[in-house]
Parts: C-alpha cells; sequence; structure tokens
C-alpha cells in the first residue's frame, strides 16, 4: 500500500513539475505573455489577443514598430529617485515581432 501510494505520488509530482516547465518554457520574459505566440506575430493579432498596448509607436507609413503593456505602475514613496513602473515591451519590424523584454521604469523620461 505504501509502495502504491508513493508511486502515485511521484507520478502527480513528475506531472506537475512538467507542466510547470511547459509553462515556463513558452512564458520565459513573463508570466501573463506567451512569448511563443508574441514573437513572429503581428500587432493585430497580438491586440486581438492581450488588448490595446499601453503605448504603440508607429512609422511613417502607419505600421505599429513599438507595443508596450504595463505590468506594473509606479508606486510613489515619499522621497523617489527612480521610476519602479514594469513595461513589457514588443519591437516589431516587417510587420511582425521580432523581440520582447521587460523594461523597469519609462525611458525618455
Amino acid at each position: 500500500m505504501k509502495k502504491k501510494l508513493l508511486i502515485i505520488s511521484a507520478s502527480l509530482l513528475l506531472i506537475f513539475a512538467i507542466g510547470i516547465g511547459v509553462y515556463v518554457h513558452y512564458h520565459p520574459t513573463y508570466f501573463f505573455y506567451n512569448d511563443s505566440f508574441i514573437l513572429g506575430n503581428t500587432p493585430e493579432n497580438i491586440i486581438g489577443r492581450y488588448g490595446e498596448f499601453t503605448i504603440a509607436r508607429k512609422n511613417a507609413s502607419g505600421e505599429i514598430v513599438y507595443g508596450a503593456y504595463m505590468i506594473r505602475d509606479n508606486t510613489p514613496e515619499l522621497i523617489m529617485s527612480y521610476d519602479n513602473s514594469l513595461w513589457y515591451e514588443v519591437y516589431f519590424g516587417n510587420g511582425t515581432a521580432y523581440e520582447v523584454r521587460l523594461q523597469e521604469g519609462r525611458r525618455g523620461g
């Protein structure tokens, strides 16, 4: 009986660990955004899945070249010398996303 319980427990633990490993593989940058879905996809498909970008920049022809989702807003303190907001940034080229990364604070003030 103990051996059977041990085998079942070990099997469940293994399945759980594999599930976490697969999830982390597809969400390495931030747990909410699936990097494998975003990379190589169009801005329209990404917006369709995750909603409008908090910040989006377009080129002269109107294509989105940069989009960012705010993950954490700046938390004000009495004396704060930095912006600790957190952004999930997506960079586009030739109509598809080619890079994602996290950025703490906002660039350009």
